[in-house]
Order: structure tokens, then sequence, then C-alpha cells
């Protein structure tokens, strides 16, 4: 490989990411209201080159949303430039990759709910992996009657966890355990049971569903999250190192409904997508 065609591609991308961060400056100085108004003007500039148009017009909480993502995505590149030797697994202790994960996740429980109408009244959902219990609060909001267990087991995600839900007033209906979902106890306890494949390995799904099975009620559901492949292969690509470096697995949708289906669910299926989200959601009801 010639070193100008490297330092051309290499180029190329770095307008990519300085316009990444562009984007998330903008929106971060649309909350705050600072900024000369050179820095603001050539920052709407770029957004406006990239055919964003006016960010304005996007809600707080969108606007919030996307700067996380932003932060998130760009912060786990220098992790992983800082850190290309660590093994896969999750090792993440910085709080703007564990904030970022979970402003990430608030998008699940809405889409949960689109994927089935029996899923949209859910009184007790139980969320593996729950990270920084974001994904926990959003569900509280769709779920207004609906008491919450989250489980994890890497403590500096729960303590972030704790504090959010505090600071959201809703200890009262909002849970923590640090615990693998295959020491899972309860039994007929959720009508609903969230699973993130992307950050978990197979072994660990497939041992842990008998006992996700026992923990789900009679005519309960479980949902399996999947990230479909992206059709350009260099996304695809990067999209499997990152799941990697999670500690999860690219897992085919028929291999999960195979799973699903080995370990007792019935009416396995793939709810259909309806958002620009690459998430694609994997149910399966008990009997």
């Amino acid at each position: 490989m010639a070193f100008e065609d490297v330092m051309g591609a290499v180029m190329q991308w770095t307008t990519a990411a300085e316009a990444l961060a562009a984007i998330g400056a903008r929106l971060s100085l649309l909350e705050s209201g600072n900024g000369s108004p050179e820095i603001v003007g050539a920052l709407q500039a770029v957004s406006e080159a990239a055919g964003l148009g006016d960010l304005a017009e996007l809600t707080a909480q969108q606007r919030s949303t996307i700067a996380a993502i932003v932060r998130l995505y760009l912060r786990q590149s220098i992790d992983l430039l800082d850190n290309a030797a660590v093994p896969p697994g999750w090792t993440y202790t910085d709080p703007t990759i564990l904030d970022g994960w979970g402003a990430v996740s608030m998008m699940v429980p809405a889409a949960i709910a689109a994927a089935h109408p029996e899923l949209q009244r859910v009184h007790s959902f139980l969320d593996v992996g729950t990270g920084v219990g974001l994904l926990a609060i959003a569900a509280a909001d769709v779920w207004p009657e609906a008491a919450i267990v989250g489980l994890d087991i890497w403590e500096p995600s729960l303590a972030r966890a704790r504090a959010h839900v505090s600071a959201a007033n809703l200890d009262a209906r909002i849970a923590f355990r640090n615990q693998d979902a295959r020491a899972v106890e309860d039994v007929n306890a959720f009508d609903c049971i969230f699973v993130p494949t992307f950050f978990l390995g197979e072994d660990a799904i497939t041992q842990s569903l008998p006992a996700l099975h026992r923990a789900t009620e009679p005519r309960g559901w479980i949902v399996l999250g999947r990230l479909s492949p992206p059709p350009d292969p260099l996304a695809n690509a990067v999209g499997r190192l990152r799941t990697m470096r999670a500690g999860g697995i690219e897992l085919d949708a028929k291999r999960a409904i195979a799973m699903l289906e080995g370990a007792g669910w019935t009416n396995a299926h793939i709810a259909p997508n309806r958002g620009p989200s690459p998430l694609e959601l994997v149910l399966g009801r008990k009997d």
C-alpha cells in the first residue's frame, strides 16, 4: 500500500471526524447559549454543509441525546487508539462513554412498546445489562405503572445508575442488582425482559435464557436487542470491532430466534424497525 493512498484516505476521514465534533459542539452551544459569534457561525456552516440545516429546530432532549452520542463515539475512538491492546470485554470507566451508551439506550423502551400491542402496557420490566440506568429511567416514562429492575455486574456503571435514578426521583420504582443474568432466581416475576446482545457473549446469553425464562410471567415477553449490520463494508467492519471491544456478539437474527425457541419461548420473531436506528428487536413470548 502506497503512503500517498493511506494519507489520502486518512485526510478524508479526518474531515468526517472534525465534522462530527463540530455538530456536537454546535448542539452543546445551543444548550449553553455561549460561544463567540464567529465560532457559532462557522459551526452552523459545517452543519449546513453536512445537509443538517438548523440544529436549533430540534427539541432540547433531541439535542442532548445527539450530543451525548457524538461525545460517546469520539471518546470511545480515543480509548481504542490509546488502549488497542486491551482484549475484548467491557472495561470502560470513562463517565462520558458510560453515559453516552446510556443516552443511546433511552430509545429502547419506546421501540419495545411499539413492537407488539401486548408490550404497550408493561407492569414489571427487567433490564439486563442496565448500565448507567438511563434505559430504566426511560422505561419508567414509557410504562408509568411498571416496576423496574436493572441488572449489571459492572459497578462503575451501577454507581452512576443509582445517582441518575435518585436525581430523577425514581428510587421507589427502579431497583438495581449487581447480578449476572445467569444467577437470576425470580420466578414468574416479569412481563417483559430486555437483553442487549451487543454487550454480552453468546455463552452468557445462552446460559442466561433458562433463568430468564423462569423469571418471565406466563404470556410475558423477552426482547433481544441486536444491531443489524450496515451494508457498507467499512461501517460493517467498524461496527464489528465496536461490538467485540464491548464484549458482545453480532447475533444473527435467525440464530437469535433459534436460541429463544430452544429455551422455551414461542412466537419468536423480528419486530419491524420503524426508525433510523440500526437496533433490531427479536421477540419471544412465554406460554
